[in-house]
């Protein structure tokens, strides 16, 4: 029996904190979020650590609405360890592989995907949500977003600092998208600078 439209309409979002792999929903799917973690490879400390937000989730998912999760924002943990008085800042990112196809469908007979702009972030509660629309050094697409910019001076060459990110998903440009379930990877990179 094929559901009815109200049916579709209905979907559920998991966030499972654990490898940052980003699996959305539209109307009548289920999906999650992973949250997995890579640090850029320099000669100094450097680590971000997911705490908590294994679980959000998102009740009932509205079609060409802008779906906030529930059950709390991710936390973020980046530590650095005796860093070179060369270094100016850390910068924490987060982005996807593909700025068109960030979350992709699982269905052979769907061919839509959600691209990067339909997931927004803010950090630690202030401000508006902004898209992962922005390159970033890890990736040559426009598909991620600098989460914050720590500056570094002889003070605080070991320290380290915890954020809350919100996520997102707006499907307010998507009004149409199949019901289906939706996959991706959404990566979250620190780097030391210069």
């Amino acid at each position: 029996m094929r559901p009815t439209r109200t049916e579709r309409r209905r979907a559920w979002i998991s966030v499972a904190v654990c490898g940052l792999a980003l699996l959305a929903v539209s109307p009548s799917v289920h999906g999650q979020i992973r949250v997995g973690v890579q640090a850029a490879q320099v000669s100094d400390s450097l680590s971000v650590q997911i705490n908590s937000g294994s679980s959000l989730s998102i009740s009932s998912l509205t079609p060409g609405a802008v779906n906030s999760f529930s059950g709390g924002p991710v936390s973020i943990t980046t530590s650095w360890t005796s860093l070179k008085s060369s270094r100016t800042a850390v910068k924490l990112y987060a982005y996807f592989a593909s700025a068109t196809s960030a979350l992709v469908h699982t269905n052979s007979l769907n061919t839509t995907n959600i691209p990067s702009t339909a997931i927004q972030v803010r950090m630690n509660g202030s401000g508006g949500y902004n898209p992962l629309s922005s390159t970033t050094p890890f990736n040559a697409s426009a598909s991620g977003r600098l989460l914050f910019t720590q500056t570094i001076n002889s003070g605080n060459r070991t320290s380290s600092r915890t954020d809350a990110m919100d996520v997102q998903l707006n499907l307010t440009t998507l009004p149409q998208l199949p019901a289906d379930t939706y996959t991706g990877t959404l990566r979250i990179q620190a780097q030391a600078t210069p």
